[in-house]
């Protein structure tokens, strides 16, 4: 794989001033020949884009869903540092690290393609559009009514629902937010779409596994719209309230993450979620 020489370090002021992330920091300065430094908050727009081969996220899977974004609208590779909890995304631990970061440098890693979603929300005659890498959520605020909502695939309605709200979620999602609603755990590569209601009136509603090519619609209804919001990879990206109609598809382009080469997803989903493996 390519070498890398110009990397944009992303993470959150605090594990920006860990030891470990300046010691990596320090250490790329004197392999790269490019490198830029910002804090979660900050305005990832203003370097010029096209310059990095890499984006170090640094953290949890938060902040690299909060790098993700720029990641994929200037399709440059991105990797995580993981200093948070699980770390699905940021998958590389602390363990070994700065061997780790040295065989990234060599162009000793993998290219792992992942699929986003592109949202288009109406709010108020007012449109808005982000896309999202684990989901998009239609959910209630502020409030305990439920949402009344009608889910259409394709033009076809699949469901009237009432419920706290809807989880559109991508393969890599799976394992986020949907999974705690009842979403089986779906491998990275597979081109569907998840729909995962939130806590239904009715044991009726199930999770729908649709394909990633099948175009959604939501309408909520105009009693539920004050008390909604639509979020984009839990509010990583972008938060919109009052939603009107919501119209989902598959992005037009993948994200680019890098793994190191032993990585294999099953192995690292057995870790994560504590599964215990006997050869």
């Amino acid at each position: 794989m390519k070498k890398i020489k110009r990397v944009l370090v992303y993470g959150s002021s605090s594990f920006l001033k860990k030891n470990e992330t300046k010691s990596i920091i320090k250490y790329l300065s004197k392999k790269c020949s490019l490198v830029d430094i910002f804090a979660l908050g900050e305005d990832l727009s203003k370097p010029h884009s096209k310059k990095y081969d890499l984006i170090l996220s640094i953290g949890g899977d938060g902040i690299f869903l909060s790098a993700s974004k720029y990641a994929y609208l200037n399709s440059t590779p991105i990797v995580g540092l993981n200093f948070g909890r699980i770390g699905f995304l940021a998958d590389l631990d602390k363990k070994n690290l700065q061997l780790k970061i040295k065989d990234v440098l060599e162009g000793n890693y993998i290219i792992d393609k992942r699929t986003l979603l592109s949202g288009s929300v109406i709010s108020n005659d007012k449109k808005y559009n982000s896309i999202a890498l684990n989901d998009i959520v239609i959910n209630n605020k502020g409030s305990l009514k439920m949402i009344e909502m009608n889910i259409y695939v394709n033009e076809n309605l699949i469901t009237k629902q009432r419920s706290d709200g809807v989880i559109i979620a991508t393969p890599t999602g799976s394992t986020a937010y949907a999974m705690s609603n009842g979403c089986p755990i779906v491998s990275p590569n597979s081109n569907v779409t998840c729909i995962v209601p939130i806590a239904p009136h009715s044991y009726g509603q199930r999770s729908v596994i649709i394909n990633n090519t099948d175009d959604i619609l939501i309408e909520v209804n105009k009693k539920s719209k004050l008390n909604s919001q639509v979020t984009f990879d839990g509010a990583n990206n972008l938060t919109i309230e009052s939603p009107d109609r919501i119209v989902i598809k598959r992005a037009k382009r993948q994200l680019m993450i890098v793994h190191p080469c032993d990585y294999d997803y099953f192995n690292a989903l057995a870790k994560k979620l504590k599964y215990e493996i006997k050869s």
